[in-house]
């Protein structure tokens, strides 16, 4: 069975009669009388799932209007070309199914349309990250991070990965995270700068290293992680 074909992202106007299969998450239903809409939202975006009552029959038309919000959803359908419709399409569906369906009330409004605390946020932090703005900024990381590395690569610059328990520090000046490793003391790595030198005098010439550094600095601002994702280069003969 498949469950996806397209994202809502992949389908444009001139895929007009396509059948598509989309899956995601039940944005936001609308009833109309004769005919309700389904916006089906995925990492992509959104897709309107049109439902003509004389069409699609009472059950589907019945179902569809009951699926609560944030519903884990299928839907097969035909692409059609409508000018009127956001993104210039709409899809007409043959079955909509709903894989998981939400509870409610929901614990906050990824739709963005209510605000919540902070708080609230964290305990649901799963429905949090369906906000988009929230989830654009794992998708800028995973671009400047994926260019990054194209870089690198393009500069026949070679990854590496090394430790993140050790047994002393590598830079003076920063307090560690120390843990239990076996009865014995150890600390999570602030800097892979110790096992970058070693690789140059290995012969190594020229490595980096994008991966998770941890400090355990006293701090009073937002921006101040004990934990962060490092991008360390060191090349020899520079």
């Amino acid at each position: 069975m498949i469950l996806r074909t397209h994202y809502s992202g992949d389908i444009t106007p001139e895929l007009d009669g396509r059948e598509v299969v989309l899956a995601g998450f039940a944005h936001e239903t609308r009833d109309l009388g004769g005919i309700a809409f389904l916006v089906l939202r995925d990492r992509k975006g959104l897709a309107q799932i049109t439902l003509v009552k004389k069409l699609v029959g009472k059950d589907m038309f019945k179902s569809v209007r009951t699926i609560s919000r944030e519903s884990v959803v299928q839907v097969r359908g035909q692409v059609k070309a409508e000018p009127k419709a956001p993104r210039g399409f709409e899809i007409l569906p043959t079955d909509v199914r709903v894989l998981s369906a939400a509870q409610v009330p929901l614990p906050l409004d990824p739709t963005e349309k209510v605000e919540c605390e902070l708080d609230t946020r964290l305990d649901a932090r799963f429905m949090d990250i369906r906000r988009p703005c929230v989830l654009a900024a794992f998708e800028i990381e995973s671009a400047v991070l994926r260019s990054l590395r194209d870089y690198f690569y393009g500069q026949k610059i070679t990854e590496v990965f090394t430790p993140k328990i050790v047994a002393a520090a590598t830079e003076g000046g920063t307090d560690l995270f120390p843990i239990s490793y076996f009865e014995k003391e150890a600390f999570l790595n602030q800097s892979p700068q110790l096992y970058k030198q070693m690789l140059m005098g290995a012969g190594m010439d020229r490595v980096f290293e994008i991966g998770p550094i941890f400090r355990a600095e006293e701090h009073d601002t937002r921006r101040h992680l004990n934990e962060a994702i490092s991008i360390d280069v060191e090349i020899s003969f520079a």
